[in-house]
């Protein structure tokens, strides 16, 4: 079966092999976990020195149900609720939802799944969907890294992953880490023409978080690039398969509701979000925009996390990296910057997994490790921080 590969990776992989970390290991695929297990281990001690540091006594399930992760374990016990009628609060026509509904669905059903292995207990079934997340999320990262270049690059990606600010999800109930795994594993199946799979992949993909709807477009040109130099008709599948997962939620729900765009009504009247062409995100990293500025800490890692991005997309272009797996990470980010609400929060950066990628692929060694240090000292920063200070959510 024809792949879709870049030039002059395949050369360069050979020369790779043997000269890492992986491929001293009994099963290469390890280092991935490995990499996800220190970042528990660091999440772990970081949330008992933080305790320390602040004089509190917070127990660690507060981190792994803090902000947003609330709304995933309710939908996962008792469902998202009987429907109310919501007014905006900036005045407009009032509609129908519940507070649980802008919530994307898989993730919870992942949770429930889980909770019948453990007898109804939803704390065990909680770390459980959240640790098999984050394990396959590290595991398809490294797994896309060494199907595209090598295990060298594989390894210094998965690492950076596993060390990003929004490596913080791995410990709390957010699907980033789930919606990577799917997204990385769909592209992986697009590399090599598995279009069914690849479909399959991104419908539940998009059912885990509304940023993977980037995946239908995405897989929309990747199919007409096919088509065009191919012939391969089949690969309109994947993007006919793709949007089955939001659709299936928003049809679902909106009949509940007796409202289709109820998802959007509450984006606008409860986030204040809406495209608009990037002009927030220029007040923010330019430190113009007062809502945002009056927290200075969240601020300065948005900015950060702005540039990293940016850089990233450059060295993914630079290491002649597969067309489709830039094309998803540049369409993440302006999906982000686009975005009134959205910015370049470190989980939503997590999801730019691509820029891991260029990262691993072209650093010299000499400014990977301290690229690694600063990334972890944020990461331990954000979960020590945040929970103590409550801001804007990262």
């Amino acid at each position: 079966m024809t792949e879709i590969a870049a030039p002059g990776l395949r050369a360069e992989s050979e020369s790779a092999r043997g000269n890492t970390v992986s491929d001293r290991l009994a099963l290469p695929w390890l280092f991935p976990l490995l990499a996800f297990a220190a970042t528990w281990v660091l999440t772990v001690a970081t949330w008992h020195v933080s305790n320390a540091v602040y004089h509190a006594h917070l127990p660690w399930t507060t981190w792994l149900w803090f902000g947003d992760s609330g709304f995933y374990r309710d939908i996962a016990s008792v469902g998202y609720g009987h429907p109310v009628v919501i007014v905006p609060r900036g005045g407009g026509t009032p509609f129908t939802a519940t507070g649980r509904s802008p919530f994307f669905p898989l993730f919870p059903a992942l949770i429930r799944l889980v909770s019948y292995a453990t007898l109804g207990h939803f704390l065990v079934a909680d770390v459980v969907a959240q640790v098999f997340a984050g394990a396959a999320s590290a595991v398809a990262v490294w797994t896309l890294a060494a199907r595209i270049r090598d295990r060298r690059t594989a390894d210094r990606a998965v690492l950076l992953y596993c060390a990003c600010p929004g490596a913080m999800t791995f410990g709390m109930l957010y699907p980033e880490p789930l919606a990577v795994a799917l997204a990385a594993g769909s592209l992986l199946a697009v590399l090599s023409r598995k279009w069914l799979v690849a479909g399959l992949l991104a419908m539940l993909a998009t059912a885990a978080h509304p940023t993977l709807t980037v995946l239908i477009p995405v897989l929309g040109i990747i199919a007409l690039h096919a088509i065009w130099t191919k012939r391969d008709w089949r690969s309109l599948i994947a993007p006919v398969i793709a949007p089955l997962g939001v659709l299936g939620y928003f049809a679902y729900y909106g009949h509940q509701y007796h409202d289709y765009l109820f998802w959007f009504r509450i984006e606008r009247a409860g986030w204040h979000q809406h495209i608009d062409w990037g002009i927030h995100e220029l007040h923010v990293i330019t430190w113009t925009d007062p809502p945002t500025t009056a927290h200075p800490v969240f601020t300065a890692l948005v900015i950060t996390m702005f540039w990293a991005s940016v850089i990233g997309i450059g060295l993914l272009i630079a290491a002649r990296a597969p067309w489709p797996v830039t094309l998803y990470t540049a369409a993440v980010f302006l999906s982000c910057v686009l975005s009134s609400g959205g910015s370049t929060r470190p989980r939503f950066v997590l999801t730019m997994f691509g820029i891991f990628i260029g990262a691993g692929a072209k650093l010299p060694r000499y400014l990977f490790w301290p690229t690694f240090v600063v990334s972890a000292g944020l990461l331990a920063f954000v979960i020590g921080w945040w929970p103590h200070n409550l801001p804007p959510s990262p």
